[in-house]
């Protein structure tokens, strides 16, 4: 090997990363001849993960320090994870994992949002010190990423393509044409958009590491074709996504082909030329759809997906506001194929849709299934608000369906209880203490539930005392007593959770927080949040005790307490 210059060595030397800054010059000089050396061929892995094979190469004491640094970036414990990262660079500055904790190191800054040092003093000298290594295009991607995440899209834009330029094999250079197309929407750069997502779609050989970023734009494409009433371009992109059985249904999914939002969209516009795309979108789609429909034929097996390829020709001219195509469409469904409870259901409801009310009605008593058939018809009154008719239906069908009765009695309660008459909910569910003595439990609980949202406090406190399903009852208790101002009966209530449910006593602790603070105790209030924050770290209660405690009273704390 070549002599290395002593003015590179030691303009090396200062230009080290931080965490070799500390060591002598033969370091610089070892560092610098080990990365001249390198020659590891790209490997197309995870963005954050360390091969197997490389895991395999590293010494016994470099595996244990890397695992200390793994263990808490898996726990999002940023900060010690980049200290322990930086130590195994101290410590093994040649390792083979060197390059690896060189960027988890960065990563590590990423997540505390010191952006800049990341990129100039993570990815950058990563590229800088290691450039053959694999974590390279991977470092040169993410320097893109950040700043895309910071807002910076001329630099984002500049450093995801020079990724795309020096790496144009390795699998980071398809993510970084998808940001490329983030930036392209943020600019209004339409053009550059549509080029990246045909690319991407049909130029870039999908691997296990592209297939997903492939399929998304694939869907994207598809998207953008359609918004621009070309469906037949819609259709060839979504096909690379997904197989043949599957095609409708995904054409059909609003997050998939999007077919049906877009054409509401198109078709409720005020501009003629977008309604007129609308209705051009809508019939190169049913005419495919029919196509696939004939295609088809009378094959038993193919059945279901026949059906489903009619409701989508239905659901075509429904979502383009061409409801009379629709409701034909589900009137030649009836005529190919018979009318069963579901194709009389979505009739039905074509009925409700355009205020046929009682049309509706008359469909659903042609149910095979007499009692959902009822059922419906039943729920169709609570909609227009005649409730009591609803309560008839639901006592009739308990009569006839005795197997059934707490069903159709519970739901003859719930029709009270919508229309806000808790007392005849109430008089339903105790009638169901004798009809259905067997869920006694479920009916005790649905008169505590039916007196707790009809803001009746005290009496929901007393039903809830005689129920079991525990803590439940203690919270919506606790949570009685304090619409009735009881605050230290809230607080005591939480406390027998706190003693005796330790899965949920994160959420005690921070209801008492809460608690404190609705009864003007602004201390005792921060002082268990901060409670909350220190004994569950890692749950969701600790997050929103952080956030309040920053966001209210502007006080930082460190979750999981002082020493982390």
């Amino acid at each position: 090997m070549a002599a290395i210059p002593a003015t590179v060595i030691r303009r090396t030397a200062r230009s080290l990363p931080p965490v070799f800054r500390d060591r002598s010059l033969s370091v610089a000089l070892t560092v610098a001849a080990l990365v001249s050396i390198q020659s590891v061929c790209l490997q197309a892995g995870p963005l954050d993960e360390l091969p197997l094979d490389r895991w395999a190469k590293l010494r016994e004491a470099e595996r244990y320090q890397m695992n200390i640094a793994e263990k808490f970036f898996r726990e999002r414990q940023w900060k010690i994870a980049a200290a322990e990262y930086e130590k195994y660079l101290k410590l093994y500055p040649e390792g083979e994992g060197s390059a690896y904790a060189q960027l988890k190191w960065s990563q590590c800054l990423a997540h505390e949002r010191q952006l800049h040092t990341a990129i100039r003093d993570g990815y950058q000298t990563l590229l800088d010190y290691y450039p053959d290594s694999p974590e390279a295009p991977i470092a040169a991607y993410l320097i893109g990423r950040t700043y895309l995440q910071m807002g910076d899209l001329r630099q984002a834009k500049a450093s995801l393509s020079k990724a795309i330029a020096t790496y144009p094999k390795h699998f980071v250079a398809v993510m970084a044409r998808m940001d490329l197309v983030e930036v392209a929407s943020k600019e209004n750069d339409a053009a550059t958009r549509l080029r990246l997502l045909r690319e991407l779609t049909y130029d870039v050989d999908r691997t296990k590491q592209t297939s997903s970023e492939c399929i998304h734009a694939g869907r994207l494409l598809c998207q953008h074709y359609l918004r621009e009433g070309d469906f037949a371009e819609g259709l060839k992109a979504l096909a690379t996504t997904t197989n043949a059985d599957s095609l409708v249904e995904h054409m059909m999914r609003n997050d998939l082909g999007r077919l049906p939002q877009t054409l509401h969209e198109l078709s409720s516009a005020k501009e003629e030329a977008l309604r007129q795309r609308g209705e051009r979108l809508a019939s190169a789609a049913v005419q495919w759809l029919n196509q696939q429909a004939a295609a088809l034929g009378n094959d038993p097996a193919k059945k279901d997906l026949l059906v489903r390829t009619w409701f989508a020709i239905a659901d075509v001219w429904g979502s383009a506001g061409q409801r009379d195509k629709q409701k034909a469409t589900y009137e030649e469904m009836t005529k190919n194929l018979g009318a069963d409870d579901t194709l009389l259901s979505r009739i039905a409801q074509w009925f409700k849709e355009n205020n046929q009310r009682e049309q509706a009605r008359a469909t659903y008593a042609k149910f095979k299934n007499q009692l959902e058939g009822q059922h419906q018809i039943a729920w169709s009154y609570v909609e227009e608000n005649a409730h009591d008719k609803a309560v008839e239906i639901y006592r009739k069908l308990a009569i006839q369906d005795e197997k059934q009765v707490g069903r159709w009695l519970s739901q003859a309660a719930l029709v009270y209880r919508y229309a806000g008459k808790p007392d005849q909910a109430i008089a339903i569910y105790r009638e169901l203490l004798t009809a259905d003595a067997q869920r006694a439990g479920t009916w005790h609980w649905e008169i505590a539930e039916t007196l707790f949202y009809a803001n009746r406090w005290k009496e929901a406190i007393t039903a809830y005392r005689g129920t079991e399903y525990f803590p439940t009852n203690y919270f919506r208790m606790a949570a009685a007593h304090r619409r009735l101002k009881q605050f230290d009966e809230a607080i005591a209530l939480y406390r027998q959770i706190l003693a005796g449910y330790p899965a949920e006593a994160a959420e005690a602790l921070l209801q008492i927080a809460f608690t404190h603070e609705e009864a003007e105790q602004k201390e005792p209030a921060i002082k268990v949040f901060k409670q909350v924050c220190d004994r569950f770290p890692k749950l969701a209660q600790a997050s929103r005790a952080h956030a309040h405690l920053n966001e209210k009273y502007k006080i930082t704390v460190t979750l999981g307490g002082a020493k982390d």
